[in-house]
C-alpha cells in the first residue's frame, strides 16, 4: 500500500504561516473503503459489535459484517438500479442503524454519496435532487411522503427509491437489495486516482448564501481521517486523562449523519477505529439523555444547543449522566459558563474531572483544530476550539488579507492535503473561496494565542459594525443565554436610522412567560459595554432558524425580519 507525505515536497511558508505542533503523517494513496476494511494498520477485532441499534440493541453490526452488507448494497444497486461509477444517490433519511452500511454500499458500486436530513421540506429536497442529480434515492417512512412528491416530479421512477426501514407501498425495501451477493467495489491504488475521485457530497450550512455541495474525494477522506485519529489514540498512547484509569469508549451517534460532521466522526472514522457506537433516529433530548442513561455513554459529540439543553433543562436532573467521562462540542462558539455547567452537570463534585473541548472545522475541509483525548483548555476555561489538526497550515488576515499580529481578530485562511475538490458544478465559487495562493478563505473571524490555541470568534458576514467597531453575535448570545429566564437566542445587526451603521437586535425564546424586554435589556447592560448593548431591540419568538448542526442562520432572520417586526 503506497503512502504520501505532502509535508516533504512542501515549499517554506513565510513566518507568519501557523503549523500544526504534530507531524503531517503519512497517507495511505487507496480509496477510503480499502483504507477502513482492509488496512493491516486498522488492528481490532473486526467481529466485535461496531454499532447497535439504540432502540432495539438486540441489532447489532460488527465491522466484518458491515464489509458484507457493504458488497451485497453496492452490487444491489449496479444490478436493480443500474447504478454506475460517478453517479450520485441520496440518502433522504434519519440517522438509522443500517446508515453506515447505506453510505459505504453507495461508495462500493462506484457512486457518490450525498444526504439530506428528515426535517427537509418538498422545496428543499428538489432544490438539492436539482442540484446533486441524484437519480436513485434512499428514503424511510419518515421521509417517504416528501421523497416520492419530489420523485414524481423529477420522474424518478419507484424502481430507484428504497425504504431503509423495509419495503411498503410499492417501494422496495433495503432486503431487496441485500438479496444480491457481495460485490467488490472498485479499487484505487494511486494518489492520482483518489485525489480525483469523487465518493461523498456534503452540503455546506448556508449561512452565507445557497447550501453548496463539497465534493469530498476518496484521498480528502483518507487524508483527514488519518490526521483526525491519532488525536483519539491518545486513548490508548498516551491515557493522561488526569489520571482516570482508562475507559473503552462508548459513543451516542445523535448529530446527523448526513452532515459533513456526522459522517466523518461517526462513520468513517468509527469505523476505521472500531469506536461502539449507539445510533440514535431523530432523537429528541430526552431520546438523548435516556440513552445516555440506558447505554452508559461515555464520550459525547454535542451541538451548542444541546450544551444549552444541558445547563437549563430540568429534564436533565431525572437521569444518570455519571457514565460520560468526555464531552466534545462544534458548529458554534460556545461560552466558558455554559461549557464549565455542563462539567457541573455530568460531574457534580469533580471526582472525574470530566473537561469539554471544543472543535471547529467546516464541510470545505473536515476538523481543522481540536485537542488530544486528555488536553483541554484551562488557561482560558474552555473557550478555545483548539490547535491545529496535524497537516494543516493556517494564517489570520485582515480585510485586506494582510496578515496580522498574534492574538488580534481576522479571517481564517486555511491549507491542508485534505482541502475538498471544490462545490459541485460550481466552477466559480470553488475559485471565490481560494486566495491565488491556494488558501481556503473561511469566512471564521478568529484568533491564536501565545500557545497556538484558537479562538472563533464569528462569522465574518455576521459581525455587527457598531460605531466603528465590530461585535461578534455570538459574544451577545452568550451572554444572553446566561439569563435563567432565556431558553434560545439569535442577534443580528440592523440599519441603524439615527447614527448610521448598525444595532444589535435579538430574537429570544423565552423560558420564563413573565420575562420582559426591558429585564433583558439591564441583564445586558450590566455585563456589556454600550456599544454592545441591544439597540436594536428585543422580540421574543417561539423559535430560531438553525441548520441541523445547530448554526444559528442570521440570514434567515434577515429575511423574515419584516414579517417577525410585524407581529
Amino acid at each position: 500500500m503506497s503512502c504520501r507525505n505532502p509535508a516533504a515536497d512542501a515549499p517554506q511558508r513565510s513566518s507568519m504561516t501557523l503549523r500544526s505542533p504534530g507531524p503531517t503523517p503519512n497517507y495511505s494513496e487507496v480509496d477510503v473503503l480499502t483504507w477502513i476494511f482492509d488496512d493491516q494498520a486498522s488492528r481490532y477485532d473486526g467481529g466485535k459489535p461496531l454499532y447497535i441499534n439504540g432502540a432495539n440493541p438486540e441489532q447489532k453490526v460488527s465491522r466484518d459484517q458491515l464489509r458484507i452488507l457493504t458488497r451485497k448494497i453496492g452490487h444491489g444497486l449496479r444490478e436493480l438500479a443500474g447504478v454506475k461509477p460517478g453517479d450520485v444517490v441520496l440518502c433522504a433519511a434519519q440517522n438509522h442503524f443500517h446508515y453506515p452500511a447505506i453510505v459505504f454500499g453507495i461508495i462500493c458500486a462506484g457512486a457518490i454519496f450525498t444526504g439530506s436530513g428528515p426535517a427537509y421540506t418538498k422545496f428543499e429536497l428538489m432544490d438539492l435532487l436539482k442540484d446533486c442529480g441524484a437519480r436513485v434515492i434512499f428514503a424511510s417512512a419518515m421521509t417517504l411522503p416528501v421523497v416520492s412528491e419530489c420523485a414524481e416530479e423529477l420522474a424518478i421512477p419507484k424502481t430507484h427509491v428504497f425504504l431503509i426501514d423495509g419495503a411498503r407501498d410499492g417501494y422496495q425495501g433495503l432486503e431487496d437489495l441485500l438479496a444480491y451477493e457481495g460485490q467488490d467495489w472498485p479499487r484505487l491504488s494511486t494518489y492520482q486516482e483518489a485525489v480525483s475521485t469523487t465518493a461523498a457530497l456534503v452540503y455546506s450550512s448556508g449561512t452565507t448564501g445557497l447550501p453548496k455541495g463539497c465534493e469530498l474525494t476518496h484521498w480528502q477522506l483518507v487524508s483527514h481521517e488519518t490526521s483526525l485519529l491519532p488525536s483519539d489514540r491518545q486513548l490508548v498512547a498516551k491515557p493522561r486523562n488526569y489520571g482516570r484509569k482508562y475507559v473503552e469508549p462508548i459513543s451516542l451517534g445523535f448529530p446527523p449523519f448526513h452532515r459533513a460532521f456526522g459522517l466523518q466522526i461517526f462513520i468513517f472514522a468509527t469505523s476505521r477505529l472500531g469506536q461502539l457506537t449507539y445510533i440514535v433516529e431523530a432523537p429528541t433530548f430526552t431520546d438523548i439523555l435516556d440513552s445516555i442513561q440506558k447505554h452508559r455513554i461515555t464520550h459525547i459529540y454535542i451541538l451548542p444547543s444541546i450544551a444549552v439543553l444541558l445547563m437549563k433543562s430540568p429534564q436533565v436532573k431525572d437521569y444518570d449522566l455519571s457514565s460520560i467521562i468526555q464531552i466534545a462540542c462544534s458548529g458554534a462558539p460556545l461560552g466558558t459558563e455554559v461549557a464549565l455547567a455542563v462539567e457541573k452537570i455530568v460531574d457534580p463534585d469533580g471526582s472525574k474531572n470530566v473537561r469539554l473541548c471544543q472543535a471547529w472545522g467546516m464541510s470545505e475541509l473536515g476538523v481543522a483544530t481540536n485537542f488530544d483525548i486528555g488536553d483541554c483548555d484551562e488557561e482560558t476555561q474552555r473557550l478555545s476550539v483548539g490547535q491545529l489538526l496535524a497537516g494543516v497550515e493556517a494564517k489570520i488576515v485582515d480585510e485586506d488579507g494582510n496578515e496580522i499580529k498574534q492574538g488580534e481578530p481576522g479571517e481564517i485562511w486555511l491549507k491542508a492535503p485534505f482541502l475538498f475538490k471544490g462545490y459541485w458544478k460550481n466552477p466559480k465559487a470553488t475559485a471565490d473561496a481560494f486566495t491565488s495562493e491556494g488558501w481556503l478563505k473561511t469566512g471564521d473571524i478568529g484568533k491564536v494565542d501565545h500557545r497556538g490555541m484558537f479562538f472563533i470568534v464569528d462569522r465574518k458576514k455576521e459581525m455587527i459594525k457598531i460605531q466603528g467597531s465590530q461585535v461578534a453575535p455570538a459574544e451577545l448570545e452568550a451572554t444572553l443565554l446566561l439569563n435563567p429566564d432565556v431558553l434560545d437566542a439569535a442577534v443580528i445587526g440592523v440599519t441603524s436610522n439615527e447614527y448610521g451603521g448598525e444595532q444589535p437586535k435579538a430574537f429570544i425564546v423565552r423560558s420564563n412567560t413573565d420575562v420582559t424586554a426591558a429585564s433583558i435589556h439591564t441583564w445586558i447592560n450590566e455585563r456589556l459595554a454600550s456599544f454592545k448593548h441591544l439597540t436594536g431591540g428585543i422580540k421574543f419568538v417561539k423559535s430560531n432558524p438553525k441548520n441541523a448542526t445547530g448554526k444559528i442562520l442570521r440570514s434567515s432572520l434577515r429575511a423574515q425580519l419584516p414579517k417577525l417586526i410585524a407581529q
